[in-house]
């Protein structure tokens, strides 16, 4: 089913039977799809991080879904494109559900990854920041995946401009990154570094992680320039 159909047609199916329950099937398959690709990822760690992983991914998946919702709408009026809300709703929806399903299909090669790296010991991070940085790049190859099979619908869509629909997919992107990535610093950790001790709760929300970063942004850069553990670290 196209979510963008048209806008009446949109607001027509919001009180149809048949597309809550494709409604629920969709939850339900995006769900699955993220515990999947949260064990295997887990996995690096122990099965507690394993299990938890698999519950916060889909908590990160719909969280991000339903934030950037409202904003995705406002983003296409900001651009010249008016959608209903009930059309946007499902278009999210539609992306973070294949996202899942493309992660989902990745979890055999996260796994493998996870359980053969050089684990860290003592200031020496091993194999871990390699790590997160491919799946990292899985996660940003599967983000742009399935926002350009959503985009392709957009750009279909009747008497819309295509230099319209290319900002609203470029704003639309930066945002799901800007959005998924600070939500899943919160929810962290869910891979975990195997030289700290003691057991994480739940979540760290904003406390440092082991190289001092405070926040999503942080830790791209610190990434990309290589930090090591410091003698205090964080979780």
């Amino acid at each position: 089913m196209n979510p963008l159909a048209g806008g009446r047609a949109g607001c027509a199916t919001a009180t149809n039977p048949l597309a809550e329950v494709r409604l629920v099937r969709s939850v339900a398959l995006m769900i699955a799809a993220g515990a999947l690709y949260g064990f295997s990822i887990g996995c690096s760690k122990n099965l507690l991080y394993a299990g938890r992983s698999a519950v916060k991914v889909p908590m990160l998946l719909l969280g991000t879904a339903l934030l950037c919702a409202i904003a995705y709408q406002l983003l296409a009026r900001w651009c010249g494109l008016v959608l209903p809300m009930v059309v946007v709703q499902r278009l999210s929806l539609s992306l973070f559900q294949a996202l899942a399903v493309l992660l989902a299909s990745l979890s055999p090669v996260s796994l493998f990854l996870g359980l053969s790296m050089v684990r860290p010991s003592g200031r020496d991070l091993g194999g871990y920041p390699g790590f997160v940085g491919v799946n990292m790049l899985m996660l940003a190859v599967a983000g742009t995946v399935a926002l350009l099979v959503q985009a392709r619908r957009l750009f279909d869509l009747e008497r819309t401009m295509r230099r319209k629909a290319q900002a609203v997919v470029g704003l639309w992107m930066v945002l799901s990154l800007l959005v998924g990535g600070q939500l899943a610093f919160y929810l962290r950790p869910f891979f975990g570094i195997a030289s700290l001790t003691g057991e994480p709760p739940f979540w760290l929300g904003d406390e440092p992680t082991a190289t001092g970063a405070r926040n999503f942004y942080e830790v791209v850069w610190q990434f990309l320039q290589g930090v090591s553990l410091p003698e205090r670290t964080g979780r």
